[in-house]
């Protein structure tokens, strides 16, 4: 079970799920990690052929926090447009994607009718809103997060993922600059994100001595979030060795909605 928060001074930590509602060995992996104790919330792909298998394990684990991964690439679209394939397809390549929704206006309205289209296919599930991120980070895409900003307030989401992972590497600087001016633009809608985010560097290779060595770099002060793949990572998580090295780190897990409630004397 996840603990329950405790005071400011411990080591606040979510750990998510990306690409929930893919496919059922996705799915099976996230519900797996989360009765094991070691995963806290999961990012939701409504337009996958996964997703009504998502949301019964969902709705069998309350404590499972559900945010939305805006998916934009790599994925199926909630209709054919002009930033689809004709199948209904989105572009296969971030890079592709993020310059088809920087330079071609003439797309403007169909990136944002997918947008509202995906917001609207989260709320109709009736999960709460409390936290959206992106496939591949999209979401920090500067006309993905102005156009999702509306929808987001709509609808009451508080807390997107920024990613700010320490170090110095080019793909860590290039998501810190993007952060950086998403978190402004959030914190209009008293909104915001956690103080660090790894993953970035590990995508795809999150093994237990991974993980393990995650843990020892979750500060006292913050909140703190990792995410990985479940499903698709090199081998299933030792989940016993994770939790005990949690413990000894004195680590909370906790997830996006516990996040939003220890905001709420300060707004």
């Amino acid at each position: 079970m996840v603990s329950p928060l405790r005071p400011p001074s411990c080591r606040r930590l979510i750990v998510t799920g990306d690409d929930f509602g893919l496919n059922s060995e996705v799915n099976e992996a996230v519900e797996a990690l989360h009765e094991a104790g070691v995963l806290s919330q999961a990012s939701l792909m409504v337009n996958e052929r996964g997703v009504d298998e998502a949301l019964r394990i969902a709705r069998r684990h309350p404590r499972l926090c559900v945010g939305l991964h805006l998916s934009l690439c790599l994925g199926r679209a909630s209709a054919p447009s002009k930033i689809t394939g004709p199948q209904g397809e989105l572009p296969p390549s971030p890079a592709r994607a993020g310059l088809l929704y920087a330079f071609h206006r003439g797309v403007r309205r169909d990136l944002e009718a997918e947008i509202a289209a995906q917001f609207e296919a989260f709320a109709a599930t009736g999960l709460p809103a409390v936290y959206w991120d992106g496939h591949t980070h999209l979401h920090l895409h500067p006309t993905v997060f102005d156009l999702s900003l509306p929808y987001a307030e709509k609808y009451g989401f508080r807390v997107t993922r920024l990613v700010r992972e320490p170090g110095f590497a080019p793909l860590s600087l290039i998501f810190k600059r993007l952060s950086h001016a998403a978190a402004r633009k959030l914190a209009k809608l008293n909104g915001r994100g956690v103080d660090r985010v790894f993953g970035l560097q590990q995508t795809g290779g999150i093994t237990t001595p991974v993980f393990r060595q995650l843990l020892e770099r979750v500060p006292e002060e913050g909140w703190t979030e990792i995410y990985l793949h479940p499903g698709a990572e090199p081998a299933p998580l030792d989940t016993a060795v994770i939790r005990c090295a949690m413990e000894e780190r004195g680590i909370t897990l906790g997830n996006a909605a516990d996040l939003v409630a220890s905001l709420a004397p300060a707004i």
